[in-house]
């Protein structure tokens, strides 16, 4: 029977009140412990527990009670571990591993269906970890810049609210444009439409992204590296902090 590794939540060291409790699913216990020390050094997440195959993932969940759960994309092929955990517990947040051999457009899509709301390398660098862990829980995404040529930009920033209707191209253009620092009016000039056109396709974009405001969609496409240099092969895009981001208004 397939162990499931689990570390009391005390276990020598008193629980980290507050912080994102992190499992994982993965077959091999050097990679186990590595993920496990690279967690225990940054107070903002805990690790809970590992299992080695996903026969014994639910005992793991169900024992651990994790917000978030590391899952080696070998060992869920079609992403069925994920959409079956995700269904049981619809606040769990699972960041799928991807190895270089896995790096396929479909691959990563079928997780992003599946529920998957982290996507990461295998090979990840350990101090980015926690960071990337901390965005997936609270932007609700993390798509590391390694993969996100992989999901198509409307679908990257609406992968946090599931498979919904992805940004057109315009709508894309005006967020890029928004996080540039351009207002309304700014905007209307540089496309050559109007200002109630520029503040309609605000509106739609808004509402597919799910997103509070301007700034927190300039956040949400900015933290998926979509809003980088490589955003698009045709423009390079100049991106203030989010923070300084003008509103369109």
């Amino acid at each position: 029977m397939d162990p499931v590794t689990l570390r009391a939540r005390t276990a020598g060291v008193r629980a980290r009140v507050g912080a994102y409790r992190v499992a994982q699913i993965d077959a091999v216990p050097l990679f186990q412990h590595g993920v496990a020390a690279v967690l225990g050094r940054d107070p903002r997440v805990q690790w809970v527990g590992a299992a080695s195959s996903p026969g014994s993932a639910v005992q793991l969940c169900r024992a651990a009670q994790p917000n978030v759960l590391l899952i080696d994309c070998e060992l869920d092929p079609g992403a069925h571990l994920c959409r079956m955990l995700t269904g049981m517990q619809p606040s769990l947040v699972v960041m799928t591993l991807f190895r270089p051999g896995q790096r396929a457009a479909g691959e990563v899509e079928i997780a992003r269906r599946a529920g998957a709301k982290g996507f990461l390398p295998r090979e990840l660098d350990p101090a980015r970890l926690p960071e990337a862990i901390c965005q997936a829980v609270e932007l609700g995404l993390y798509v590391d810049p390694a993969l996100t040529a992989l999901l198509t930009p409307g679908r990257v920033i609406g992968a946090q609210r599931g498979a919904g209707p992805a940004l057109s191209k315009r709508e894309f253009e005006v967020l890029r444009l928004i996080a540039d620092g351009l207002t309304a009016k700014n905007i209307a000039h540089r496309l050559e439409v109007s200002e109630e056109t520029v503040k309609t396709h605000v509106r739609r974009m808004l509402r597919k992204l799910d997103a509070r405001d301007r700034a927190h969609a300039v956040a949400l496409a900015y933290q998926a590296g979509l809003l980088g240099e490589a955003a698009a092969a045709d423009e390079v895009v100049r991106l203030m902090p989010v923070t300084r981001a003008v509103a369109a208004r």
